[in-house]
């Protein structure tokens, strides 16, 4: 299960591998330093998906990421958590999200930031991969009211122009709606 304080290690373990000290954090593992009284079931994920912003190699500093803190790595052994390298738009979410982002510091991890995404930002992530863990995840924060369809659906004209057509989206939170009993009017 991750924790705050399995986080700080993998970003003091990321500063160290990469030299740097700002991270972009995405992913399941995200919400966990946005919201409280959060669901078991949604901290199972043993990887944090981090990425170094605004950097020419961000590429290279991604596969240094996963090569030696990622899984399978000494660190997953030891420690059964993992860091995932992943791009700057593997998490797809709205053009905007930097602007509701917050800047995660913690004395578990001194003089390292880790750029974290609204809730709800990442749960647009998650429909757009849509797969069946990414349903179960979004199903559990919507029960659990962590985030908002919609919130979500009005963050939809945002998204860019990559993700599935607005109607399918619009299917994907009608079916999250009736998935977990909540009202949702996918016309509005």
């Amino acid at each position: 299960m991750m924790r705050r304080e399995k986080l700080d290690h993998l970003l003091r373990a990321a500063s160290t591998v990469t030299g740097h000290r700002c991270f972009v954090l995405v992913g399941s593992a995200a919400i966990l330093m946005r919201c409280k009284d959060i669901p078991g079931d949604l901290l199972l994920t043993p990887e944090a998906d981090l990425s170094v912003p605004e950097v020419p190699n961000a590429e290279d500093l991604s596969d240094a990421i996963g090569a030696n803190i990622g899984q399978g790595s000494s660190v997953h052994q030891q420690y059964g958590c993992y860091c995932d390298g992943v791009s700057a738009g593997t998490a797809v979410m709205p053009a905007d999200w930097q602007a509701r982002a917050v800047a995660y510091e913690s004395p578990g991890c001194p003089g390292i930031t880790a750029i974290v995404a609204d809730p709800a930002d990442i749960a647009l992530a998650k429909m757009v991969a849509w797969r069946e863990k990414d349903r179960a995840w979004l199903t559990s924060g919507l029960r659990s009211g962590l985030f908002d369809l919609g919130l979500m659906a009005t963050r939809l004209p945002r998204m860019p122009d990559r993700v599935p057509e607005r109607r399918e989206m619009m299917r994907r939170l009608a079916w999250l709606a009736a998935d977990c009993a909540l009202p949702f009017d996918p016309s509005g």
